[in-house]
């Protein structure tokens, strides 16, 4: 395992950590979480750095693994900036529903997105020889769509259905943004792995 990857290991597990932070206040979770900023800022870093150097033994003989590890853990990272953001402008805006809070999602999923577009071409894909003006615009069409597609869904969901049992607002916004989640990863995983960091001849997952 190169050291880089461990570094990137120890690096992603703690930005996790702290974009958790945000969410877990946010929707009252964090007084529940034993030691939190031991568990979220020491631990989790410890234990991503563990996993990537053992996905990275295993990824030796199986190639395929090492990659899908990485683009998870990316994708985590991805996912928490993202419900992060978004927490961080609830909060200091007031907007937890509708037509407001899809605008901020726009904004929290276009933070979130560039992020991963730079650890997954850095880190997850190393680059595949494309120019990058041509990388990019394919980045951005895929990007986009998801982004519309994902700010619809939280807005749809918190405008015309009502949060159910005790929810909170807030916590039906963040059960909103799960289902946009769900849409975003997969639409982002075959965008990226397919069409923009595509290497050349290949069609199939390898």
């Amino acid at each position: 395992m190169r050291k880089r990857d461990l570094i990137v290991g120890l690096a992603v597990g703690f930005l996790i950590g702290l974009f958790a932070i945000p969410v877990a206040k946010n929707v009252d979770l964090f007084q529940k979480i034993p030691s939190p900023y031991a568990l979220l800022l020491v631990a989790l870093p410890i234990a991503s750095a563990v996993g990537v150097a053992i996905t990275s033994l295993v990824g030796r003989r199986i190639p395929l693994i090492w990659q899908v590890s990485k683009f998870g853990l990316i994708g985590v990272l991805n996912t928490v900036v993202d419900f992060g953001i978004l927490n961080i402008l609830i909060f200091a805006t007031g907007f937890d529903k509708g037509l407001p809070l899809a605008s901020l999602n726009i904004v929290s999923f276009s933070v979130a997105v560039t992020n991963s577009y730079l650890w997954n071409k850095n880190w997850v894909f190393e680059g595949n020889g494309k120019k990058t003006r041509t990388e990019f615009m394919e980045f951005a069409v895929v990007s986009v769509i998801a982004a519309v597609v994902s700010s619809a869904i939280v807005g749809g969901v918190t405008e015309y259905l009502a949060p159910p049992g005790n929810l909170s607002s807030e916590q039906w916004a963040n059960v909103a943004k799960i289902l946009a989640v769900i849409f975003s990863f997969t639409w982002n995983f075959l965008g990226y792995k397919f069409i923009v960091f595509r290497r050349p001849g290949t069609e199939t997952l390898q």
